[in-house]
């Protein structure tokens, strides 16, 4: 027999009952429900925007492998939904709950009211509009089942009344079902077709000079194994975008470099001289392919993609495989000939020598105010070996990406688009890897976005370490303003610098611990005391203002 039970009552043992154990809001959305959720012993993370809310929740769902929750009331819908838009980008599960005025508000120009639906269709793969407490049964279950299956991306329910609290008091008469397999995602690991397996691996034992792509999806589905296992059976050379990071030992003699123009020039050069390219769950977009020239149109591929609609659609001479990266890369790593390329892997090495040769000189630079390679040189020593690092948008992207040495066991997670998205997503990193020492590195114009999420770190315990690469100015803007006032280089520095602030100071004031660094050799023992202190800690370190990223072609 159903037990009848009121709407904060329904959702919060249901969102339990999936194993949420954490939240991320901003006041006042569902106030009752997470009454509930405190005496559940789910913990309940405030921030100080909506924005930072939705990349907490981001951070947390891409660490954690399920779905995470934020929420706001009405008038904070639409910051919400910027967060939701980097979820959207990053192909991460997030579950936004939003409040919006009942029904007879609505069209007549209510305080703070706006259709929600229309700031989140775009950003979504369901967006639902829950008007009555009966429809939680549903809607609710239907928020885990998008947010996992297929390609995980965001979810979007919008809630009667401004706080949510129609939806709290109203009753329902189902009992809670809770469908174990959309706790986490992957829920289904699909194999590919048979037939298209055997077309993929005729191709591979083919190919003199293949490589293989690994990007996110790879990530996700956790085949960083099974894809080396695969390259190493047919000796074939390996490429990660940013967010492929880290699933393949970057000191192994497969690994070619990071590939795209986020990317390295040993790897594009690789994927360029490849007779064959072996995408694993990346969307072949216009970073990772460097605008479609890497690997130039033509090219054989194989692509390997949980949604079928990613096959063959940017590269068409493309043998597509419809599933899971793991379950298909056990399946091509199960048939493929075991193969040694003695040539191509030689010539792929030699061009890896080169390019990291090329970097040494700079992450070695003892000059002052010092190089972010040198930083990046330093930081690279300093990790530990279950690290996660968590890297901004930009040229802190680049130079993490390209700089840092990393390996299986260590994570890397970077912002999909959203400047400022690192420092509070490294706080939901840091709540779903509670046991692990995370890391946010970050430049002083995406650290200014969310600075105030300090206090959030400090008032929840949330200990995460935050190297700053403080050349005081948004580095990444100057080439192209540099085009824009040519003729007038005197007024330039004002467009794109900033004032020498110490974050130290801020820092501190928040209730943090905080060291600034000006020399290179102060790193390792910062980051070791850093990691040590017990507090959220800042490290404030002055870098030169001048450094470009490398080539990436």
């Amino acid at each position: 027999m159903s037990v009848k039970m009121n709407g904060y009552e329904y959702i919060a043992k249901t969102l339990k009952g999936y194993d949420v154990d954490h939240v991320f809001y901003v006041e006042a959305m569902f106030r009752m429900v997470n009454k509930e959720f405190g005496e559940m012993g789910v913990k309940r993370v405030m921030a100080h925007s909506e924005n930072a809310a939705a990349y907490m929740a981001d951070g947390y769902a891409r660490m954690s492998g399920k779905p995470a929750i934020c929420m706001s009331q009405s008038i904070g819908a639409a910051n919400l939904a910027g967060g939701i838009h980097e979820a959207w980008l990053a192909n991460s599960p997030v579950i936004a709950f939003t409040g919006k005025k009942t029904p007879e508000y609505q069209y007549r120009g209510s305080y703070q009211e706006a259709d929600h639906r229309l700031l989140y269709e775009g950003i979504t793969k369901f967006n639902g509009d829950v008007s009555t407490s009966a429809q939680l049964p549903i809607v609710l279950r239907q928020c885990f089942r998008a947010a996992t299956t297929g390609k995980p991306r965001p979810v979007h329910l919008d809630m009667s009344n401004h706080t949510g609290r129609v939806i709290e008091l109203g009753s329902v008469d189902k009992d809670v079902y809770i469908e174990p397999a959309y706790k986490s995602y992957p829920p289904y690991r699909p194999s590919a077709e048979e037939g298209k397996i055997k077309e993929a691996v005729e191709a591979i034992n083919k190919a003199q000079k293949p490589v293989i792509v690994v990007g996110r999806g790879a990530m996700m589905s956790e085949a960083g194994a099974e894809i080396y296992e695969l390259a190493k059976k047919g000796d074939i050379a390996i490429v990660t975008s940013p967010d492929g990071k880290a699933l393949i030992d970057e000191k192994d003699r497969l690994w070619c470099g990071i590939v795209g123009s986020y990317g390295m020039d040993c790897a594009n050069k690789v994927v360029l001289a490849a007779d064959l390219v072996i995408f694993v769950g990346t969307q072949t977009g216009d970073q990772t392919t460097f605008d479609w020239n890497v690997p130039s149109m033509g090219t054989r591929t194989i692509q390997i993609d949980i949604d079928p609609l990613e096959l063959g659609k940017n590269y068409p001479n493309c043998t597509g495989l419809w599933g899971d990266a793991k379950a298909v890369a056990e399946q091509l790593l199960e048939n493929v000939e075991t193969k040694e390329r003695p040539n191509w892997i030689n010539e792929c090495r030699m061009l890896v020598d080169k390019t990291l040769k090329a970097y040494e000189e700079k992450q070695t630079s003892d000059v002052l105010p010092m190089r972010p390679e040198r930083l990046c040189e330093e930081i690279s020593k300093a990790l530990p070996d279950n690290a996660v690092l968590v890297a901004d948008t930009g040229y802190s992207a680049v130079w993490s990406a390209t700089m840092l040495r990393m390996k299986p066991g260590q994570k890397y997670l970077r912002a999909a688009g959203s400047l400022g998205w690192s420092f509070p997503a490294s706080l939901g990193v840091k709540c779903a890897a509670k046991d692990r020492p995370v890391i946010c590195f970050t430049g002083d114009g995406a650290f200014y976005y969310h600075l105030n999420e300090m206090e959030t770190a400090a008032r929840n315990g949330i200990n995460t370490v935050t190297i700053i690469n403080n050349n005081k100015a948004l580095v990444q803007c100057r080439p192209d303003l540099s085009l824009v006032y040519k003729g007038e280089p005197e007024k330039l520095p004002e467009r794109f610098h900033y004032p020498d602030v110490d974050f130290c100071k801020i820092a501190e004031t928040y209730g943090c611990w905080s060291k600034k660094i000006e020399k290179p050799e102060d790193i390792p023992a910062a980051i070791e005391e850093a990691l040590n202190c017990g507090k959220p800690a800042i490290l404030d370190v002055r870098t030169e203002r001048d450094a470009d990223v490398p080539n990436a072609l």
